[in-house]
């Protein structure tokens, strides 16, 4: 199994932002594997230089997902995270600083293949109240949902909150992506949510490929797709 490269971008936290163009602060991450072992441990001397603009370090890990901590002990910062890394694909990966010492959110942890123009599709992930959700019935009853999505040239990775508010009977997850009209496909996502907490991320692969966007084009809008070979395609 080959290596993946990894390019992080680490924003700056408040004290750091506020120190002179010429301070170095030393930058310690660490990233660990799910029975806890240390896969990645290395320091990076980082120049504070005359902008606010994320600093980039880089490095290569094998495929998997990792406890990921960037520590800053001189100002106080820190970030904590989970990240996935893709067999066969480099990825980007965007932290911030911030004073003290978080702890990462309970989250579950979506990433697959895709094309470059998934993109422009604008990829999330919603909820719905499966109560009033079915296949190939109007999208309606949405619940909150905190999500962040990176996409990369080749590949996306998301984050969801598997705690959010609001949910008070069953739910459905549903990927959506945005149409060349301005509105949206909905594709169910058939897994349990929220998932089992165990201290650990859920982990799902969910691969997307160029002919399965195309083919969206003749399906109906604001509408729950329940699509079988979308189906195939997801699993823990």
């Amino acid at each position: 199994m080959a290596l993946s490269h990894v390019i992080l971008h680490v924003g700056l936290c408040s004290a750091i932002a506020r120190a002179s163009e010429s301070t170095r602060f030393d930058l310690q991450l660490r990233l660990v594997d799910l029975r806890g072992n240390a896969r990645l441990t290395r320091g990076f001397r980082i120049e504070r230089g005359d902008d606010d603009a994320p600093k980039i370090v880089e490095f290569d890990i094998a495929p998997g997902t990792y406890g990921l901590s960037a520590v800053v002990p001189k100002y106080g910062c820190s970030a904590s995270d989970f990240i996935t890394i893709l067999d066969g694909h480099d990825r980007s990966v965007n932290e911030t600083l911030a004073s003290g010492s978080p702890r990462p959110p309970k989250t579950l942890l979506i990433s697959g293949s895709s094309p470059q123009s998934f993109l422009y599709v604008n990829p999330t992930f919603v909820l719905l109240n499966k109560n009033t959700s079915a296949c190939n019935k109007p999208t309606v009853d949405f619940v909150p949902l905190q999500v962040s999505v990176e996409n990369d040239q080749d590949a996306y990775y998301a984050t969801l909150d598997t705690n959010p508010s609001g949910i008070s009977g069953p739910v459905q997850l549903a990927l959506r992506l945005k149409t060349p009209t301005h509105q949206y496909h909905y594709i169910r996502v058939p897994l349990p949510f929220p998932p089992s907490w165990g201290g650990w991320p859920e982990m799902v692969h969910f691969d997307v490929t160029q002919g399965e966007v195309d083919d969206l084009a003749t399906e109906p809008v604001n509408t729950l797709l329940c699509l079988k070979l979308w189906e195939t395609k997801v699993h823990f």
